[in-house]
């Protein structure tokens, strides 16, 4: 059958997945290997453009609003007025001074926070606090020219991540499918079906499908990368609560309609079954 086929009819006709009952896992595993290709080849594009045009843009800011600074021979100099407040805020804090007049004690009351002097760069997360020396740098030379010119480059660094990501997406929605189908043999014998775990197993691959196309519709409308950080860790975790529930109910609801058409039509010749799609 045809892949685009295969697609149509596995959300829109509950009858197809007779069709595919008996299929070999192979064949089932390759339809969910082309379809995720096919999904996160367009989220891959997406967000590597959409991180690329970020990063010229911040670029691009900086360099017309950011004073020259340098890092060289372990000691970190900057030419703008000081203190250089990059962020202040009750949560978060960024704050360049290399003449000594404020330390490490102005991250104290921050959530989150970066001092840099001109011996050393102090970092907090949460209750945590880093320090890091320049000293420990003397070989490495670093200026407001080298941010300008490599942070463009970074985008490339979410295209490689996203190409490597792959492999544990597609492992995810495996372990998924094989979850969903124990659900489907407690639903296959409640409703009589007959179903053997490696047709079940068929089903729920295919049960995927609509999930995952509006999964890729959320993310193709959202800004997935960014919702994390402008809306905090309880928006990120509200869209994954939202997302798990609304995968998990298509999905098991997809299964259900299934089987139950499967039950109900399980004495009826296989031609029948075709004809019925066509």
């Amino acid at each position: 059958m045809n892949f685009f086929y295969q697609v149509r009819e596995s959300v829109i006709d509950f009858k197809f997945y007779k069709l595919i009952k008996d299929n070999r896992f192979a064949k089932s595993f390759l339809y969910l290997l082309l379809l995720m290709l096919i999904i996160y080849s367009m989220l891959t594009v997406r967000n590597y453009l959409l991180v690329k045009n970020i990063m010229e843009q911040t670029a691009f800011e900086l360099s017309e609003s950011l004073p020259e600074f340098a890092l060289k021979d372990g000691k970190f100099s900057f030419e703008g007025e000081m203190p250089y407040y990059i962020s202040s805020s009750t949560n978060e804090v960024f704050i360049i001074d290399t003449t000594g007049a404020v330390d490490e004690k102005v991250l104290q009351d921050a959530m989150t926070g970066i001092l840099i002097t001109e011996d050393d760069i102090f970092m907090k997360n949460n209750t945590q606090q880093q320090r890091l020396s320049f000293s420990e740098m003397k070989s490495s030379e670093f200026t407001k020219a080298d941010l300008i010119e490599r942070l463009p480059s970074i985008s490339w660094g979410v295209l490689i991540f996203m190409l490597l990501w792959f492999v544990f997406a597609l492992c995810g929605h495996l372990i998924y499918a094989l979850f969903l189908a124990l659900i489907g043999l407690v639903m296959s014998a409640n409703l009589n079906a007959g179903l053997k775990y490696k047709h079940v197993l068929n089903f729920s691959i295919y049960a995927l499908t609509l999930p995952m196309l509006i999964d890729l519709a959320m993310d193709m409308a959202t800004l997935p990368l960014l919702i994390g950080i402008g809306g905090g860790i309880g928006a990120a975790l509200t869209r994954q609560l939202l997302y798990f529930t609304i995968y998990t109910g298509i999905g098991t609801g997809y299964l259900y309609f299934a089987i139950k058409t499967y039950s109900e039509g399980k004495d009826k010749p296989e031609q029948a079954v075709a004809n019925d799609n066509m």
